[in-house]
């Protein structure tokens, strides 16, 4: 999985355009995200951690939008594959959630949040070390940096919690990981032929417009 995502990511990378919509997609997932915990979790005014962790989510999804329009030059209105990305967000909460209550006998809100909130950012520690590695953008790596480090600052605590909770019931956190592999493989098969696709019609773009998309030689 590891190596494909790396190299879907350093084909759109290719194109200054196709990225621009790469980081509106990923703006998109994390505002997905931000609104998933005001409604459930903070759909009250809840304790400071999950606060810190709503408005780290929000300002991700603002940090990503802002920078999709400095590589565009404009605000703009299009995605990377945002059908693959929402069927991803949504069966992912959906499916975590039928799993925990099949150990749990009845909802259990707030370890549903654990456990979307654990598989999304441990997915987050391979996707963005990878993705800065990928892009030519000196903005998008260091804002990549500075998520990453938000990311750890509350993973570590929220894993532990959900695994505890998972242990009083006896479940294991792994396989709530193989079902969060299962459904990003779906998304990345999504996002390789979509990539693949745009960049094969890329250069008659080039040729119609006469305008260049790519990065140049003195941008790598």
């Amino acid at each position: 999985m590891r190596d494909r995502i790396q190299a879907v990511l350093r084909q759109l990378t290719q194109s200054s355009e196709l990225e621009a919509r790469w980081l509106h997609t990923l703006s998109l997932m994390e505002f997905i995200g931000a609104r998933k915990i005001s409604r459930t979790v903070a759909d009250r005014h809840p304790s400071l951690s999950v606060l810190e962790h709503l408005a780290d989510e929000t300002r991700h999804a603002f940090a990503f939008k802002r920078l999709s329009v400095e590589l565009a030059g404009s605000e703009i209105t299009t995605f990377l594959c945002p059908e693959g990305a929402g069927r991803y967000f949504q069966a992912l909460d959906h499916e975590l959630a039928k799993w925990a209550t099949s150990y749990t006998g009845a909802p259990d809100v707030y370890l549903h949040y654990l456990l979307t909130t654990t598989a999304i950012e441990r997915r987050a520690m391979v996707l963005y070390p990878l993705y800065k590695a990928a892009t030519r953008s000196p903005s998008v790596k260091e804002e990549l940096g500075r998520v990453v480090t938000e990311e750890q600052g509350h993973r570590r605590t929220i894993e532990d919690a959900c695994v505890a909770r998972l242990s009083a019931v006896g479940a294991s956190l792994d396989d709530a990981l193989a079902l969060e592999e299962r459904l990003f493989g779906a998304f990345i098969e999504e996002l390789e032929s979509v990539v693949a696709s745009e960049l094969s019609a890329l250069p008659v773009a080039l040729s119609a417009t006469g305008a260049p998309r790519t990065y140049s030689e003195s941008e790598a």
